[in-house]
């Protein structure tokens, strides 16, 4: 293999994005899927072999697809994991991601919990691998602008809100 050596891990509808990406990349080779539910995890499988097959003109069978993730955290051959598993899965397999010596990219949120965040902290800073969060929405231009406009109080006077990571729910006065 050349480049990048991948393992991903819920293969959901983020995942499907991300998977189309690192096929099409000639420095990454995606060596394994996981997913509980098995035609999520084989239809992934197929589509990285059918994608590998169409690039070399042979046949290309070697993406694994696995049921659990610790499989996959278990070959020395995969430097990287992608996870978009439910978010309760997020900091469990980052830890023990990172404690294998892989480096992580992981779908936000990064924990289920604000009190889950300082275990993935740790596991970094121990293991000294990459560990990046998915955040593409947030700093949108949608987003910003949305965030200036409610900053300027655009439509009323915001009272509360439940989600510090996302603009809604955001509940206001109008104006």
């Amino acid at each position: 293999s050349k480049g990048l050596t991948l393992g991903c891990i819920g293969m959901g509808k983020m995942m499907k994005g991300h998977l189309g990406n690192f096929i099409q990349r000639d420095d990454v080779e995606v060596l394994a899927v996981c997913d509980v539910d098995t035609t999520r995890r084989e239809a992934a499988k197929k589509r990285v072999d059918e994608a590998y097959t169409k690039k070399a003109g042979e046949a290309r069978t070697g993406c694994a697809a696995y049921n659990d993730f610790r499989e996959v955290l278990a070959r020395k051959d995969i430097d990287a994991v992608i996870i978009a598993t439910p978010d309760h899965w997020h900091k469990d397999i980052s830890v023990a991601a990172m404690n294998k010596g892989k480096s992580v990219y992981c779908e936000k949120p990064m924990v289920h919990d604000i009190s889950e965040g300082p275990a993935v902290v740790a596991a970094q800073q121990k293991n000294n691998v990459v560990y990046q969060v998915g955040s593409q929405g947030v700093s949108s231009l949608g987003n910003e602008k949305a965030k200036e406009l409610l900053k300027d109080g655009a439509i009323g006077d915001i009272v509360s809100m439940t989600d510090y990571y996302m603009i809604g729910p955001v509940r206001f006065v109008p104006r």
